[in-house]
């Protein structure tokens, strides 16, 4: 009888250890610069590497090393046709403001679109930096809304609680 209430008592625990289970950890590990024979290296730290990460490339062949994998980073302008605008808040209940870049000449022209790419308002505004966008009449749901001056254009999603 005690070897079958032990039998029970270890079946649990070795079919939980068969369970094959996959697991990720965000935001463990470390980074800091160490300075070495005169140059600056960043040490990242992930679970189970205390290492430098990077890569190193000669010719045309890089190499990378460790299990953080850092990525090249491209920096551009931006596009030169392109038109800057930042819209808040985001989601949005009555309206929202918008900051264009500083020098646009010709009016602005505000359209907004429904998720089926169908136009539901139109506003025109004179050049300005920031715009008060009253969105009273839609509905809750998705919808993009486009900035043009001239030749200048961005589109943005925006969502309506």
């Amino acid at each position: 009888m005690k070897a079958f209430f032990l039998l029970l008592l270890i079946i649990p625990f070795y079919t939980n250890a068969q369970t094959l289970m996959r697991q990720t950890l965000a935001q463990a590990g470390s980074g800091r610069l160490v300075q070495a024979g005169g140059r600056g290296y960043f040490l990242l730290q992930s679970v189970g590497q205390g290492s430098v990460t990077g890569t190193y490339t000669a010719g045309n062949a890089s190499v990378r090393q460790g299990y953080i994998q850092p990525l090249p980073i491209l920096l551009t302008g931006g596009d030169p046709d392109g038109l800057e605008a930042l819209v808040w808040p985001n989601p949005f209940v009555n309206g929202v403001v918008a900051r264009l870049e500083a020098g646009l000449e010709e009016e602005v022209l505000v359209q907004v679109f429904d998720i089926s790419g169908r136009l539901v308002q139109r506003i025109a505004y004179v050049p300005e930096t920031q715009l008060a966008i009253p969105l009273l009449n839609l509905s809750q749901g998705i919808y993009f809304i486009r900035f043009l001056s001239g030749q200048k254009s961005i589109t943005k999603q925006l969502i309506k609680l």
